[in-house]
């Protein structure tokens, strides 16, 4: 009966298995999370952490609860490691625009062959080149933390709704709205071709408060006018083909698959 009870409590004690892992990307995303250095020791009494490309890679986990995965699908081999890392996680989460929306790699989509072919590795043709694309063309995605890269605080607080089983709130509300807690004034009123209307939030409007604009790489709120948005950059006097440059720079895809112009090749 005591040992019963051991086993019992050790199961009830037992850290989630947490894997970090990246594909085609450069990375940057995952620094976010050692970006937490003040707080990592913290997180590995809360999460048992089995695969980290910049810590360790082990072979040995069966099962994860949750992954973090990065970077987009543009070679077969990413594919493979996605579908098999996939297969053992109950949770997966897309992590950078590049995992969630395809990203700047994704603008490929949008050229002209001839214009970058001669890119392509042809002395390493075992790296056999796909169409780059978000990793929820292929496998199911749970959840999504957005942005390039992603915000280091958002990623730490998903961590800790997972560990409570807390389900992890989604922000809904515009980079414009982080802007007025910034105290930022508006870039639009500068002059300035400003996404922030129309892209998702929670980053601390890092971009604006530097007097960047915002390229919208978060992505695009769930009640986003793009149409309406386009019109009225046009009227501020942008040229069109570089309102839709702007938009497709790190989400062209998603605005693809929801109708909006900007799909055609023109590079």
């Amino acid at each position: 009966m005591l040992r019963k009870q051991k086993i019992e409590k050790k199961k009830k004690n037992k850290k989630p298995v947490v894997g970090f892992y990246a594909i085609t990307g450069c990375q940057g995303c995952l620094l976010s999370v050692l970006f937490n250095e003040d707080k990592l020791f913290d997180l590995t009494k809360l999460i048992d952490i089995k695969a980290f490309p910049f810590i360790k890679q082990l072979e040995g986990a069966k099962e994860f609860d949750v992954v973090f995965m990065e970077g987009l699908v543009a070679k077969k081999n990413d594919l493979k490691e996605l579908k098999e890392i996939r297969a053992k996680t109950k949770v997966l989460v897309a992590i950078g625009a590049c995992a969630c929306t395809g990203g700047i790699p994704a603008f490929r989509n949008f050229m002209k062959e001839d214009n970058y072919k001669h890119l392509v590795y042809h002395k390493a043709m075992h790296l056999t080149d796909m169409k780059p694309t978000p990793i929820d063309k292929y496998v199911k995605v749970d959840y999504y933390l957005p942005g390039c890269p992603p915000d280091k605080n958002e990623i730490l607080t998903f961590i800790k709704d997972f560990v409570l089983g807390k389900k992890p709130e989604i922000y809904k509300k515009p980079v414009c709205f982080d802007c007025r807690k910034e105290g930022n004034p508006c870039l639009l009123d500068s002059g300035k071709l400003c996404l922030g209307p129309i892209t998702r939030g929670n980053c601390g409007a890092v971009c604006p408060s530097g007097g960047l604009e915002c390229w919208g790489c978060r992505g695009p709120t769930d009640d986003a006018n793009i149409k309406t948005m386009m019109s009225l950059l046009e009227k501020k006097g942008f040229d069109v083909s570089h309102i839709k440059k702007r938009m497709k720079s790190f989400v062209g895809l998603k605005l693809a698959k929801k109708g909006i112009d900007t799909y055609e090749q023109e590079y």
